[in-house]
């Protein structure tokens, strides 16, 4: 379900050993690796773009690979980030995708986007750690034994998604998706139309459905806070695929990037308080209250949560402010 914790580490995916020669795409050193910048022509089709952009979502995905087999967490948010980007991109051109294509990629990535979701949660968790350490000069919420639960969960954790990039299943994802995309060349239809209107009339679509949930925000539920946040994301991830279309318009896409990126930081940090919030209830649910170390973790915790609920007032205040700039800030694409 939209916007749960997923820190409950799945044991259930099995792997084979792997053969070198099953190997597809290992970078030769274990570093993160960021996304490439995308460079589309204006002549280009809509279905071209389509497979420029995917290429370059799944190449970050897949030379990730090793930085998650070693438990790098920049590599786990690298790889998350390049399924965020591939699923956008899905999303973004479903009016040139026929009925279903890609349904069954699109599973698979979901399926590796939860594999990933625990380790990430975890380094969140710890950092939020550290800075209520480093903000309040106070040891309430680094108490020995909530850190050395957090530190259990994120080798579980990272053990699970080592495991999910080592997998038959993962192979399989990158070289079926790669193929797909490689293999797509029908220019018929909705993806013959050229690529600078097609960007034109999905930012100006996702620009308007992400106002129209901004003003009603106070009213929305957590899970569709959740999904708001991901629609920004999704526009935000737009407009970086279609910047190089209007090269006219640098300084006006900035200023609506910058505005998309406050957005989306703030919705970033009340998604991570609302997650910290759900892992305690988890952690409070399962300890023995008569228990010492029950009754320490449960401490700390509550000096954590409170901590990081705090802010929460700021960060819901900064909404709405969030809001009209958004609307004010110029539309590079007209």
């Amino acid at each position: 379900m939209a916007g749960q914790s997923s820190l409950t580490v799945s044991s259930e995916l099995h792997v084979e050993p792997r053969a070198p020669s099953r190997a597809l795409i290992r970078a030769q050193v274990a570093v993160p690796v960021r996304a490439d910048p995308i460079a589309l022509s204006g002549r280009a089709t809509s279905a071209q773009a389509l497979v420029v952009i995917a290429t370059s979502c799944l190449r970050q995905i897949a030379l990730n690979q090793a930085g998650v087999r070693e438990a790098s967490g920049e590599a786990v948010h690298q790889m998350r980030v390049g399924l965020r980007r591939l699923r956008a991109v899905l999303s973004l051109f479903k009016s040139v995708l026929g009925r279903g294509e890609f349904d069954a990629m699109k599973r698979e990535l979901v399926w590796l986007t939860e594999q990933l979701t625990a380790a990430r949660e975890c380094d969140v968790l710890i950092e939020s750690q550290r800075r209520f350490e480093d903000v309040t000069r106070s040891g309430l919420a680094t108490e020995p034994e909530l850190s050395d639960e957090l530190a259990r969960l994120r080798r579980e954790a990272f053990d699970a998604a080592s495991r999910a990039v080592q997998s038959e299943r993962f192979e399989r994802l990158i070289v079926s998706a790669a193929a797909g995309l490689m293999s797509r060349s029908d220019q018929s239809g909705m993806g013959a139309r050229g690529v600078q209107e097609f960007a034109r009339r999905v930012l100006k679509h996702r620009r308007r459905s992400v106002l129209r949930r901004l003003a009603r925000f106070e009213k929305l539920t957590e899970d569709e806070r959740h999904e708001l946040r991901i629609r920004v994301k999704k526009l935000r991830y737009g407009t970086e695929f279609f910047a190089t279309l209007f090269p006219d318009a640098k300084r006006r896409r900035k200023r609506f990037s910058r505005s998309l990126e406050a957005l989306q930081d703030v919705l970033g940090r009340l998604n991570d308080i609302a997650t910290q919030r759900r892992f305690a209830r988890g952690r409070l649910d399962q300890d023995t209250p008569a228990a010492t170390h029950g009754r320490r973790s449960a401490f700390a915790l509550g000096a954590l949560t409170g901590f990081e609920q705090a802010e929460l007032g700021s960060l819901l205040a900064a909404v709405p402010k969030l809001r009209t700039r958004l609307a004010r800030a110029p539309r590079f694409w007209r």
